[in-house]
């Protein structure tokens, strides 16, 4: 294979590399808003944080420990690092 081809290999690789990391990153951009919606819904229903807590744990199928990270990581970028 000459270099030219090789090249262009490489630059298509690139490319689709490129394109499947944006979506995954678009991906948990997406979900992350999704979830900060719920959390402020939750909030305004009068769910304690523990609650919306334990109902991150069970959508998303983790620990509590998980969960309270998640919250707290959403919350905080939210808020502006304010937290």
């Amino acid at each position: 294979m000459n270099l030219k081809m090789r090249l262009k290999d490489e630059w298509r690789l690139g490319l689709s590399e490129g394109f499947d990391q944006g979506r995954a990153e678009g991906k948990a951009e997406g979900r992350d808003e999704t979830m900060l919606s719920l959390i402020h819904t939750l909030q305004i229903q009068g769910q304690t944080q523990k609650q919306i807590v334990e109902t991150l744990a069970l959508m998303q199928k983790s620990s509590l420990a998980e969960a309270q990270r998640y919250y707290d990581q959403l919350t905080e970028a939210a808020s502006g690092g304010e937290h």
